[in-house]
């Protein structure tokens, strides 16, 4: 049995622009369960931490970091603002009309309808596409109108500037009220396909975007023609290849994609009725499994590989009656730069699921039911990424840029909590590798894409992965601790480990961080008399510490592997 750890993500390459997510809604009645947070990818686990501002996230959230994962700005879909949480320059009112006034407060309520794309060739220029609804009074339908507005990070100082807002790209009527905007990257290496379905139909209108600016829109049709108006998604696979479109009550659509001239062919239909409360879609990393929250209760897996692709459904989870205060079922996906999946929920929850290793077949995959414990409670808020780390398309007609896919090397590793000495590696190398090479630093070597390993002894390895193909090779290496080696008494230097929320109420999260693989970890609470109240066993990673049964009032904490100290501190526990 497997358990998640390990190491922070490598960030050799410029394209980490969605290491940050925004998340949290301030409600004044409830100030200790709703505010806001973020997510921080440039961590291994995962960090979450609360976040001083005042802008709210609702259905609509995008953000966008720098070419080594840190925050520029982000947007509720009616605001803009940058990394240090102030409104930017220029950056209210997108999205105008009696929608975005009706949720100005709470942010934007529309899924997926907000994508950032960085304009090539221009440093610090971005590209804000937004999806607006507004009510048509007319003929009483909803009307989607589809925007870009542009900023400069360049401007004030580096703090930014919106220096264009809510220019009209595309403009329909007699549409339903779902965003579901995406961008997948040109064949081409440096361009994007931008693309947006007509609701209710099996249209799709599409953009060029390059340097030079915007081409289009163009339009295609496609078979089997659709009329109903429902909630769903629109994702490209990670290398580009596939498109699926899930629509609720109606079924899952798969084309094949061509990054040269984003001719869509070969539509296979898979008719998923009863799923009206479901909405989530996502492609495993190596997009050959594509996942679905076909309700709100269930998450399907497709083998894209299979010669019947229907018939290769498996329910790889069921909804296990969590709540968290109350039910946690699954809604929205997306792809996180570890390699996870992420799903959020239906309600205003605390937790996300995420899918561990999402390209294994069937329950191998691993969802992780509430496996993220978060801050604070999240409102439906969920972030749409492409895939910014996707290359040209080696050898193809439209390959004429120069561009080469030089592989980056990435890897993330699981501890087995039976033996600490068997670590499972998950290699995250981007921009085709076609070679493998593991060097477990105990004379053991592996060409396999993620192996298992087992160690011969407590101590330190350096581990290192070496990925190639035919332009270069780059390796990314790792020290980690296995157990404890440190003298008795003293802190183990490589334990990192965060307490929160602090205060807490119910609970308090413990992640278990950095190169540290413990043998025996354990958590203990202490009153302040000094007497234990709590003590419970802590995996690498996430951990969840109960506190119903503790008094308000002040508590200390220690962890210890093996009797020896890895932190201490302060915890809070409050009504």
């Amino acid at each position: 049995f497997f358990l998640i750890i390990c190491l922070p993500l490598s960030i050799l390459h410029t394209q980490n622009h969605d290491f940050n997510w925004q998340y949290g809604d301030y409600y004044s009645l409830d100030p200790s369960n709703y505010n806001h947070f973020a997510i921080d990818f440039n961590e291994e686990p995962p960090a979450t931490y609360p976040v001083d501002r005042e802008l709210n996230m609702n259905k609509t959230m995008v953000s966008v970091c720098d070419s080594i994962g840190n925050l520029l700005f982000y947007t509720n879909g009616i605001q803009i603002a940058n990394f240090e949480h102030q409104i930017m320059e220029n950056g209210d009112s997108l999205n105008p009309g009696d929608y975005a006034n009706q949720w100005y407060e709470e942010g934007y309520f529309l899924v997926q309808s907000e994508v950032i794309l960085p304009m090539s060739g221009h440093a610090g220029l971005y590209y804000l596409f937004h999806l607006r609804i507004d009510h048509n009074n007319i003929v009483g339908l909803y009307r989607n109108t589809l925007f870009y507005s542009k900023v400069d990070m360049n401007a004030n100082n580096g703090d930014g500037k919106v220096v264009e807002k809510n220019q009209v790209m595309l403009d329909l009527t007699d549409v339903g009220r779902f965003g579901l905007l995406t961008a997948v990257k040109h064949a081409n290496g440096r361009d994007w396909w931008i693309f947006v379905p007509e609701h209710g139909k099996n249209i799709y209108y599409y953009f060029l975007f390059t340097p030079n600016g915007l081409e289009g829109p163009y339009e295609v049709s496609m078979e089997p023609v659709f009329d109903v108006y429902t909630l769903g998604a629109l994702v490209f696979s990670p290398d580009g290849k596939k498109m699926g479109r899930f629509e609720t009550e109606h079924g899952l659509y798969f084309y094949d994609f061509d990054r040269c001239d984003a001719a869509l062919s070969n539509p296979v239909f898979i008719p998923l009725p009863n799923t009206s409360l479901g909405g989530g879609l996502a492609f495993s990393p190596n997009s050959r499994f594509a996942y679905i929250a076909a309700t709100n209760s269930v998450v399907l897996q497709f083998d894209l590989w299979a010669d019947d692709v229907a018939a290769s459904l498996d329910t790889v989870a069921v909804y296990d009656g969590y709540m968290s205060p109350v039910w946690t079922t699954f809604y929205r996906m997306q792809n996180g730069p570890d390699g996870r999946i992420y799903i959020n929920c239906t309600n205003t929850t605390d937790v996300l699921h995420y899918i561990d290793q999402p390209n294994k077949k069937g329950e191998t995959c691993r969802v992780m039911q509430h496996g993220l414990q978060l801050p604070f409670r999240n409102s439906y808020t969920i972030p749409h990424f492409p895939n910014y780390r996707l290359g040209p398309l080696d050898g193809s007609p439209c390959d004429t840029l120069g561009l080469d896919n030089h592989p980056v090397a990435k890897y993330r590793c699981y501890q087995d909590t039976s033996d600490y000495l068997t670590v499972e590696f998950t290699d995250l190398s981007t921009y085709a590798p076609t070679a493998w090479a593991w060097d477990f630093g105990d004379g053991t070597e592996s060409q396999d894409t993620s192996p298992v390993h087992t160690f011969p002894g407590g101590g330190t390895y350096e581990v290192c992965l070496t990925v190639s193909n035919q332009y270069s090779s780059d390796t990314f290496c790792k020290t980690l601790q296995l157990g404890p080696s440190a003298t008795e008494g003293r802190p183990v230097p490589q334990a990192d480990i965060s307490v929160f929320p602090n205060p807490a109420q119910s609970f308090t999260n413990v992640r278990l961080g950095g190169d540290y693989l413990p043998r025996n970890a354990r958590i203990t609470l202490f009153a302040a008399t000094g007497q234990p109240v709590h003590s419970q066993r802590l995996a690498a990673g996430w951990g969840v510490v109960p506190l119903e049964g503790l008094a308000p009032g002040i508590y200390f904490w220690e962890v210890k592997d093996d009797g020896r100290l890895m932190g201490s501190g302060k915890l809070v526990r409050v009504e």
